[in-house]
């Protein structure tokens, strides 16, 4: 069976850095009470995208205080669970200021709230 990503429409000025978000519902193990045949699409690392920065025609991802987008599915692998998604400001500690959250078993409407939040920030933040 082949697994596609899930096509999202990713504005200039960001940068997917780490994809597993792929169009697939969640399948309930026969073989595992409680978990996931297909849990490896439903871990709390799916997808990353970056606001990115422009310099002298250069793009280049920030050192600090840069915006990201972080979704994954909570509890990791459990087929109660659901995608989590955050829109934060990353310090330069590492630590995360988180400016929205959103949650929903529904991956078309993760999608559509990926989409929107970029749209919303893509002049609002720049690093």
């Amino acid at each position: 069976m082949s697994m596609k990503i899930m096509p999202i429409k990713i504005p200039g000025g960001f940068a997917v850095t780490y994809n597993k978000f792929f169009d697939v519902e969640p399948v309930q193990s026969e073989e595992s009470k409680g978990g996931l045949q297909n849990w490896g699409y439903f871990t709390q690392d799916i997808m990353q995208i970056i606001k990115i920065g422009l310099k002298k025609g250069k793009w280049y991802i920030p050192s600090k205080d840069y915006m990201i987008i972080d979704l994954g599915w909570y509890p990791d692998g459990d087929p109660n669970g659901e995608y989590g998604l955050s829109l934060a400001i990353v310090r330069e500690d590492n630590s995360w200021d988180t400016i929205k959250e959103f949650s929903s078993k529904n991956r078309f409407e993760v999608k559509d709230k990926i989409e929107e939040w970029m749209e919303e920030n893509i002049k609002v933040y720049s690093p």
